[in-house]
């Protein structure tokens, strides 16, 4: 099927996102499009995605295709927030105009929109796993961990991926059987106490993505080795939270020491009020301040 993209939809950076994070027993980014398997509840799903140009060449809408075939609307709610399509990006802008920091980065890629994660328990087990670590790094852990305990995907067009691992799948392995894929101790622990955590209920996505961001937070920071950092980017990119805002991210820190006068100094409180200027739309700033360290500065 046939989905249409807002205007000046950013293809080309997202896809770049992608790339940057690609897990290879999950997806690929290719030939101009992403392929990736889903686990959706219970069932297994295989996506393809295509760009199809308009009439200037820019990436017009998205050709979907699935394996196995789902109904029309329900790919279609997936794919919105897959891209976060149906933000509002004019209000986010009129936000960064009036800002010092922002108004110097959101132009340069004005359409950037908030990648999710469709699967819940694979973006905390994402967060977890990228705790510390560089993004390529993550990748690779996260990699092994998908060969020791996903199933097969279904095929489409002949290529086939692993579906991500079930929370049972991960609860029921053992500690050392998850170390040999390279994690620590302490993420071994976390990541199967997160695996518990879903299992008996203590982790409802629904509910979570019901309640306020405040209600969410605290109940990730309540488990086990899930601190606020960790939290915020599941909420960024598990729960499509727009105003998710992880404070004490690396890049997000080394962009403002580049962007505001503080430079070096700048201290943690200072990064938080910054922050408040920036709600509802916090999430959102965190793209264009990890964007913008792929640029120099003006």
């Amino acid at each position: 099927m046939k989905i249409p993209l807002p205007p000046g939809f950013d293809l080309a950076w997202t896809l770049g996102f992608l790339a940057a994070r690609t897990v290879p027993s999950l997806e690929r980014v290719g030939d101009g499009g992403y392929r990736r398997s889903l686990r959706l509840g219970d069932r297994q799903v295989t996506l393809a995605l295509r760009p199809l140009p308009d009439r200037q060449g820019g990436p017009g809408a998205l050709e979907v295709r699935t394996a196995p075939a789902l109904p029309a609307a329900e790919v279609r709610r997936l794919v919105h927030r897959m891209f976060d399509l149906e933000a509002d990006l004019g209000a986010f802008h009129a936000l960064a105009a009036a800002d010092p920091v922002l108004s110097r980065i959101v132009p340069r890629r004005p359409s950037i929109r908030l990648p999710q994660l469709l699967d819940p328990f694979e973006g905390i087990v994402r967060a977890v796993i990228g705790q510390q670590v560089s993004v390529a790094g993550a990748a690779t852990l996260l990699d092994r961990l998908v060969r020791l305990l996903g199933e097969p995907a279904p095929e489409l067009d002949g290529e086939a991926f692993l579906a991500f691992p079930t929370p049972l799948a991960l609860a029921s392995a053992t500690p050392e059987a998850i170390g040999a894929t390279g994690q620590t101790r302490a993420k071994v622990a976390t990541l199967r106490g997160v695996a518990a955590a879903v299992l008996d209920g203590r982790i409802d996505w629904d509910r979570l993505r019901r309640g306020t961001a405040e209600a969410s937070h605290e109940t990730l920071v309540a488990l086990p080795g899930i601190g606020p950092w960790t939290a915020s980017y599941v909420r960024l990119r598990t729960l499509g939270d727009r105003d998710a805002f992880p404070a004490a991210d690396l890049g997000v820190i080394k962009a403002l020491r580049r962007l505001t006068p503080q430079g070096e100094g700048i201290t943690p409180s200072e990064i938080t009020a910054l922050g408040e200027r920036w709600r509802p739309w916090r999430g959102y700033a965190t793209l264009h301040l990890w964007n913008s360290l792929a640029a120099p500065t003006d």
